[in-house]
Formats: structure tokens, sequence, C-alpha cells
């Protein structure tokens, strides 16, 4: 699973053998998150948290945020266009 960055003790990552739909993972000492990636900034999205506050969780989600774009370069790198159309696959 590729580090994407860090957001202090929380690890931001995309796994290999992941599903759709496009989304990222927060790993650290204290629980664990994960954000779905929209088509862009405005649609990202908590979809799952376990111990993680909600301080952590919002300098979390503004640095996924602020990078979408590299975030979202990294799925399609590994995962391919979520948002291709069938025929343009």
């Amino acid at each position: 699973m590729p580090a994407l960055f860090h957001v202090g003790r929380y690890r931001i990552v995309i796994y290999l053998n992941d599903h759709g739909p496009a989304h990222v993972h927060a790993i650290g000492p204290d629980g664990y998150a994960r954000f779905a990636l929209g088509r862009s900034q405005d649609d990202v999205e908590l979809i799952e948290v376990e111990g993680i506050s909600r301080a952590s969780l919002r300098r979390i989600a503004g640095a996924i945020i602020d990078r979408h774009d590299e975030c979202s370069a990294a799925w399609r790198k590994f995962h391919g266009d979520p948002f291709a159309s069938r025929k343009d696959r």
C-alpha cells in the first residue's frame, strides 16, 4: 500500500488490491478513516471512521481536499478512472 503523504501521525494510503468507489485510507496509531474521492475537492466525503478525534479528522480531511488531484491521480494509476464510462475503458 503506497503512502501518498502524511498528516501528522496519519498515513494517507491507497490499497493496491482495493475496490471502487475511489477512496483513500487514513491510518494512524489511534484509528482509521476512509474518505471517498469525488470528481472534485468539493466531493471528498468521510465514509468510515474508527477512533480518530474530530480535530484530527478535520486536519486529515483538509489535507485530502487540498491534495485531491494527487489522490485522484494515484487512484487512477492503480485502479483506472472511476468516472470513465464503460466504452472509454
